[in-house]
């Protein structure tokens, strides 16, 4: 039963019998410190630099003996990966606290590690262990799954982080970051216009317009024109062409109006609070003071005179481009940032639940109201990441201003292309002439309007917004308010002008929207290939042997984005469209261009059938190849055919991930492909696939058809299955370990550059784990051991980041399952690459990462030496030996199942890894070089 009311919890903790060993009492005075750190007197690994103490390990150090084990200063904190996990679970014990957080997200105790005897003590030594779940961040009921309709809104904006580094490349890298913001504002459009498609051309222009298609839809009724040679106005009220337009519009208006619902209610929930500032100005009230009792500001100096790693760019520009020399701020600009680190911990190092803090602007309101939209060069704040990742700038977890801009700009946009729609059709008519000139002429100023604030739309996005170096407290509360108004006053306006009436005015044919959807597809396609022509400039300028795709991994993301966006509209126009007119004799049907994107769906499965049977073949051959590896493993034991295919079957399994970047290029280039075809056949012939193919050959006819009929069914299935998959990844654990990867990978980063996709879980998550450590380390001075498993040991990392220098010093890394380089270092160079990671190598106390063969997520880190000569251990373990067991044994008499990418945590290993860590932060004496066994 676990118990989940609030608890002060920083009183230790411990582990199984037999685990740690040592001295568990009391020091001096209860300080619950170790006797050296009083008075001032700094410990051992102070300065974080774990090679200062190269010397093995104590004797019986493995087994937690001979090492001060104060429970008081030693913490294990545990973080789960992809598909989530209990308390219970990651903690070994059904009787677990909540010592600190929500109900969203909370760090969990043993509540035996809660409790003491009357003189401090408790009862067993060790560290204490908490279990940080953040599982219900990303998971919930199964109405969360209509994100998974927004999946090309998180696409795109997952391009905007995977372009290459950049050393000294501001205005290149600023340049990638517009033309991925630009190419998620087409997407936004194009999801409204094909909204308007099928709202205002299939059902209102088309299907209303025409009386046997009314007939057949009776609860269109009410729409009906009047019959041929019936007097004018004899019709209903709205079966007016501009008063059908005008009712339509109320569906993609009400889309518009759910997207900026949607992401202003998480944005209200994520980019509202502000992290802790691992580097804020000495005195600044509400930082953490340096626990080691140095003055302000001396973790700088000396984080200053540390050497540099080698190959690390000198310095990093922000996501938008923007370096850290900028002149003074403009005039009213606020002051330094009050307290934004939320509420002080109590006694016992407990923090209260995730929410407003004292000092920090309440979600959705500005941190100073007197501050106007406008955007003025940053201070000259230092760089708190020279040498390594933006994922330690104070400012990077809190985007907060520049997604409430591009919420604004999005919003207007969807609100300008449903305006657009009504009104084109009006003025069309109204050019005509004969009717009133005050029609006209309004037509006309509505036009030009529309134009104008479409012009400012594309101003604010192409715009600078995001901050990185700093604290953005700052909110364009006027332009955040007035360009959304502008766009709905605009498009109320059109509801009026369409809606006038207009006596001959007849709906026939199709709306314009062919020349609306060429210009948008084509207007994608030149983005997507200036974005390649930068990422390639970039690559080049520091080549990464390692990252995916030759640095081309985010244009190719981008324009797998696009295409989804156009087939979805193209497949979901055509089911529409069938299902209205069966016959496909009495409406038009939607513009020949979507046809043409739904039916490249058919040629591209074959595509990707053929790929998948090519990476079946090949996975065959290494698995044949691996089962010699496998019996090489375990001489001596009796031979088991088929436990050895399975140990093999695994191993080659897992390499696939590995391929990843073939089906990504090999995709891309089909889509590249199919896509330019769809738009010169539309463009060219004007016609559906199946009336441009009427007059060739019998076989390019039956082809045409086929694929024409398949890709408008197999939209409609994909988004069923989508839908049904997305709600069952959201309630079920094993199917989230499935797919589960994939969506953290996507909600990861922030929202950047698309204000509609679904939010970031880090902008919560990593502060929460910055302020258990920054305060506990700050309480007790004591050593802590940050363990992540699989996207664990991604949050875990960019925590670390986030901590500052000191407590970053004190804190030990054991990730295991981690797909930090061969997931992340590949296709996020730019944050995640070697040079990113040699510098948390180098700023944390100690590093260690394990993993296995069979894991097909997690993989070795790949991080040098700091120092050529140095002889502390490799960051990478050899791999784990899966299963443990081959056969039966003494210590496994029954067969030990292979673990894959979990369980890290039953492995002897993992135990004698993280004793270590806790070892090597602080040993307790002189020891040895290591044994070169241990090496990864």
């Amino acid at each position: 039963m676990r118990r989940t009311q609030n608890h002060s919890a920083d009183h230790g903790g411990n582990h199984p019998a037999g685990e740690y060993e040592g001295d568990a009492g009391p020091h001096p005075e209860g300080s619950g410190r170790h006797p050296d750190r009083q008075a001032g007197c700094r410990p051992e690994c102070s300065a974080g630099r774990c090679e200062r103490h190269t010397g093995s390990l104590p004797d019986g150090a493995e087994e937690g003996v001979g090492r001060l084990a104060d429970p008081e200063t030693e913490l294990e904190l545990l973080v789960h990966g992809v598909g989530g996990a209990t308390p219970e679970r990651m903690l070994g014990d059904p009787r677990t606290v909540r010592v600190t957080g929500d109900d969203t997200a909370a760090v969990f105790r043993r509540a035996e590690d809660t409790e003491t005897d009357p003189a401090g003590r408790r009862s067993r030594g060790g560290p204490v262990r908490e279990a940080y779940v953040w599982c219900k961040l990303t998971s919930g009921d199964g109405s969360r799954a209509l994100w998974l309709l927004l999946l090309p809104f998180m696409v795109v904006n997952l391009a905007h982080w995977m372009r290459p580094a950049a050393p000294a490349r501001p205005r290149t890298v600023r340049l990638y970051g517009l033309l991925v913001r630009l190419a998620a504002l087409t997407l936004t459009v194009l999801l409204v216009a094909a909204a308007c498609e099928v709202a205002l051309d299939l059902v209102a222009w088309q299907c209303a317009g025409t009386r046997a298609c009314v007939r057949r839809h009776s609860w269109l009724g009410f729409l009906e024109p009047a019959g041929p040679g019936a007097p004018a106005g004899s019709g209903g009220w709205w079966s007016a062409p501009g008063r059908r337009l005008a009712l339509a519009a109320a569906l993609p208006t009400a889309l518009t109006a759910l997207l900026w619902y949607l992401s202003h209610r998480t944005w209200r929930a994520y980019e509202s609070y502000p992290p802790l500032s691992p580097a804020p100005a000495p005195g600044t009230p509400g930082t953490l003071p340096p626990v080691d009792g140095s003055a302000p500001g001396a973790e700088g100096r000396e984080r200053d005179a540390r050497d540099t790693v080698p190959g690390a760019p000198d310095d990093l520009p922000d996501a938008d481009g923007s370096m850290p020399d900028a002149p003074a701020p403009e005039r009213g600009t606020p002051g330094p940032v009050p307290n934004t680190h939320g509420p002080e911990p109590d006694a016992q190092g407990s923090m209260p639940a995730a929410g407003p803090v004292p000092g920090a602007p309440a979600p959705g309101r500005d941190a100073d109201s007197s501050v106007s939209g406008t955007h003025g060069p940053e201070r000259d704040v230092p760089d708190p990441a020279p040498h390594g990742s933006a994922l330690a700038r104070p400012g990077f977890w809190y985007g907060r201003r520049l997604v409430a801009r591009l919420r604004a700009a999005h919003t207007a946009a969807g609100l300008l292309t449903v305006a657009a729609a009504v009104v084109t059709p009006a003025v069309r008519f109204d050019l005509r002439g004969g009717g009133p000139a005050v029609l006209d002429l309004l037509g006309r100023l509505l036009a030009v309007a529309l134009l104008a604030c479409g012009a400012a739309v594309v101003g604010v996005v192409c715009r600078r917004g995001r901050s990185e170096r700093r604290l953005d407290q700052r909110l364009d509360r006027h332009l955040v308010r007035a360009l959304p108004l502008a766009a709905l006053a605009l498009l109320l306006s059109a509801l009026l002008y369409a809606g006038w009436s207009r006596p001959g005015w007849r709906s026939a044919g199709r709306l314009p929207g062919d020349p609306a959807f060429g210009t948008l597809m084509l207007t994608q396609g030149l983005l997507v290939l200036a974005l390649a022509a930068v990422a390639g400039y970039l690559h080049r300028r520091r080549p990464d042997p390692r990252a995916a795709m030759r640095g081309l991994g985010g244009p190719a993301v981008a324009l797998l984005a696009c295409a989804l966006g156009g087939v979805i509209s193209g497949g979901v126009a055509q089911r529409v469209a069938d299902w209205l007119d069966g016959t496909r004799a009495l409406l038009t049907g939607p513009p020949v261009l979507l046809t043409w994107q739904a039916s490249a769906i058919p040629p591209l499965l074959a595509v990707l059938l053929l790929l998948s049977a090519a990476l079946a073949t090949r996975t065959a051959r290494l698995a044949r190849a691996e089962r010699d590896r496998v019996r090489r493993e375990h001489p001596g034991e009796p031979e088991d055919p088929p436990r050895t295919r399975a140990v093999a079957h695994a191993r080659a399994m897992a390499t696939l991930t590995d391929r990843t970047p073939l089906v990504v290029a090999v995709l891309t280039a089909t889509t590249l492909v199919l896509g330019s075809a769809a738009l010169a056949g539309a463009l060219a012939t004007r016609e559906t696939p199946d009336g441009a193919a009427h007059a060739s050959h019998h076989l390019v006819q039956a082809v045409a058809e086929t694929s024409q009929a398949l890709g408008s069914w197999l939209v409609g299935l994909g988004f069923l299955l989508f839908v049904t998959w997305g709600r069952r990844a959201y309630k079920d654990a094993s199917a989230r370990r499935t797919i589960g990867i994939l969506w953290d990978v996507g909600t990861f980063w922030p929202r950047a550059a698309h204000p509609f996709a679904p939010p970031c879980y880090a902008e919560r998550a990593v502060p929460d784990l910055t302020w258990r450590m920054a305060t506990w380390t700050r309480r007790t001075g004591g050593r802590l051991v940050l363990s992540g498993h699989s996207q664990g040991s991604v949050l875990a990392a960019a925590a670390a980041w986030q901590l500052p220098p000191p407590v970053r010093g004190r804190v030990a890394l054991l990730t295991y399952g981690s797909p930090l380089e061969r997931l992340y270092g590949r296709w996020f160079p730019a944050h995640f690459g070697p040079p990113a990671l040699a510098a948390l190598h180098h700023d944390i106390a100690c590093w260690r990462n394990l993993y296995r063969r069979t894991d097909p997520i997690g993989g070795p880190v790949r991080v040098p030496a700091r120092v050529p000569d140095d002889t502390a251990p490799d960051v990478d373990h050899e791999p784990l030996r899966d299963p443990l067991a081959y056969g039966r044994s003494p210590d496994h008499p029954l067969p030990a199942p292979i673990l894959g990418h979990s369980d890290y945590q039953s492995d002897p290993v993992f135990t004698r890894e993280r004793n270590r860590l806790l070892t090597r932060l602080r040993p307790r004496l002189p020891g040895q070089r290591p044994d070169p066994g241990t090496r990864g």
